[in-house]
């Protein structure tokens, strides 16, 4: 179900990444309209979508994106996945895991990928291409390994049982009510959401408008089959039973079986079986460690694009690309001194000045402010409730915010586009008929820009903007857990994976949607502030627009320029 939500939401994003924004440009003796795909991602298309009141959609996206546009939640799983490594004895919810330790790996891996980002370009994309193989190999794997094992040990497959809770007083837990669907879903969207990453940076695609629409769809396939199979292969492994405890981490548990070894012998001395936990812990950081990298670099960009809107203070400083340290330490010594008429120092030269030969760049003040508010995540989260309950947590809001609150703006507001479209079209071939004449279709007239439809158009704008809006006021309702906690105090404490512990379960959503309203009211203070100046905020970007060697246009670089336009007067 959540991969089937997804699936559609990425269909509704291909759709207006390959054909917004769309641009004019003189060729072959007359004015066409090209689609040059730009990075920002949902950014670009709200913006499209909803372009009264002006800046609006800029600040909710912008501020949203700034303070929760980013895995802090996994930098600390990356911290207790290293601290296990180091102490296999001591699992996610035992004492003896030192929370300041989680903090601190956590901050190191955090700056380390931010450091990494500004120093080279090309050795990150290569390094997040790698991180990519691996991953999908190694889920792959333990998709297969678990089945095979439960099919050959005495079909542990077949003793999964679905069996509801018994409550203290012997009654049923009954599950499946609306908070607890919802709840689940959130969870089960998460491992699908690095699906956002590639429309990050699709500037930076080799030729989108030819392989990428097949190259997403495909790779969330392949994520839809694979995901529910690990699933099922963990539990094959580990089977559950009734009213069994599951394992604190599934993925440890299940090579601890496969090496031979029983999860409950986790605290026991057995040097083999700590040296097992050791491996598999530092493996699933690894792989963390690559998810990190990889949200960095996309993340970074984003927020360079929204400083590129105007909407912040020392908007073009953040907004600026800059030369990666590694590209200014391998510059020849023999390279000429800048001449005094330059005006800029060579690392600061706008690259749209020499597209061909200037150096890589990174957008190096847009790392440090994604950095900046990671890091405070991952210190307000990370410090105030233990570490397995702060990772939950951030993953749900990031889930909540990013995926589902921006995901519900952007299918609804494609739904929208494409029903008015289908109306003004009615609309004018009734009046062509009547008249008899060709009629001009007013409106948006999406269905004509759009250079990309999915398969059963418009059904997955539908799911998604349906199935999105279900779950964000859906969350609001209590699970089962919660009701059978008010009854009996104490119950399920042992088995908290699908809850965030002793936070409320309406703390998430109001968080969720209050997001919203701090861009609301960020939206506000910039009209007063543009009120009490009598000025307007004006944001002028020119792309450099080239067409490729398939006819297809790329935009290589662009400038951009921020004016404060006088208004009215005193």
């Amino acid at each position: 179900m959540a991969g089937l939500i997804i699936l559609a939401i990425v269909s509704c994003w291909t759709e207006l990444a390959l054909t917004i924004p769309l641009h004019y440009v003189f060729r072959d003796n007359d004015w066409q309209r090209i689609s040059a795909p730009r990075n920002g991602g949902d950014k670009n298309y709200l913006e499209y979508i909803f372009k009264k009141p002006r800046h609006l959609m800029t600040c909710i996206f912008g501020i949203v994106f700034i303070i929760f546009g980013n895995l802090a939640g996994n930098a600390l799983q990356f911290g207790i996945f290293m601290s296990i490594a180091i102490s296999p004895r001591c699992g996610e919810r035992e004492k003896c895991l030192n929370q300041r330790n989680v903090v601190g790996w956590a901050v190191g891996v955090l700056t380390f990928c931010a450091l990494l980002n500004i120093m080279t370009r090309r050795y990150a994309i290569g390094l997040n291409n790698l991180f990519a193989v691996a991953k999908v190999a190694f889920v792959f794997v333990i998709a297969i390994l678990g089945i095979i094992y439960g099919s050959v040990n005495g079909g542990t497959c077949r003793q999964i049982s679905w069996m509801s809770p018994v409550l203290p007083d012997g009654t049923t837990q009954n599950g499946g009510k609306i908070g607890d669907l919802a709840l689940a879903l959130f969870y089960a969207m998460y491992p699908y959401t690095g699906y956002e990453q590639p429309y990050y940076v699709l500037a930076e695609v080799s030729q989108p408008q030819r392989v990428f629409a097949r190259a997403t769809t495909v790779a969330m396939l392949t994520a839809a089959v694979l995901y529910p199979l690990t699933n099922l292969s963990y539990l094959c492994m580990t089977p559950y039973i009734g009213n069994d405890q599951l394992p604190e981490n599934m993925a440890i548990a299940f090579f601890e079986r496969l090496s031979g070894h029983n999860t409950s012998t986790i605290q026991a001395h057995d040097d083999n079986n700590n040296a097992a936990i050791s491996g598999v812990a530092a493996l699933l950081a690894f792989f963390i460690f690559g998810n990190l990298m990889a949200q960095t670099y996309t993340a970074s960009r984003v927020k360079q694009e929204i400083a590129k809107e105007g909407i912040l203070p020392y908007s073009l400083f953040f907004a600026t690309g800059n030369d990666t340290l590694l590209s200014r330490l391998s510059s020849s010594s023999s390279e000429s001194t800048p001449s005094k008429s330059d005006h800029y120092p060579r690392h600061h030269r706008p690259a749209i000045s020499e597209l061909d030969s200037h150096r890589e760049q990174a957008p190096i003040p847009a790392t440090i402010l994604h950095w900046v508010f990671e890091i405070l995540l991952v210190l307000v989260v990370g410090l105030t409730i233990e570490p397995s309950k702060a990772y939950r947590l951030l993953t749900y809001l990031y889930t909540f915010i990013i995926v589902g609150v921006l995901g519900l703006f952007t299918a609804g507001g494609l739904l929208y586009l494409k029903i008015e479209s289908y109306i003004q079209r009615r609309r004018a071939s009734k009046q062509q008929h009547t008249r008899g004449e060709p009629v001009t279709v007013k409106g948006r007239n999406w269905h004509e820009k759009s250079v990309w439809q999915p398969w059963l158009d418009p059904l997955p704008a539908i799911v998604a903007t349906v199935s999105l809006a279900f779950l964000l006021f859906a969350a609001f309702v209590p699970g089962s857990l919660t009701n059978a906690r008010s009854k009996h105090p104490g119950f399920g404490n042992d088995y908290d994976e699908n809850n965030t512990g002793d936070i409320a379960w309406w703390i998430g959503p109001l968080v969720g949607w209050g997001s919203v309203g701090l861009g609301v009211l960020w939206w506000l203070g910039l009209q007063f502030v543009q009120w009490s100046g009598r000025w307007e905020l004006e944001t002028k970007r020119l792309p450099v627009v080239e067409i490729d060697a398939h006819g297809q246009a790329i935009q290589r670089a662009e400038l951009v320029e921020h004016n404060h336009v006088p208004v009215g007067g005193y």
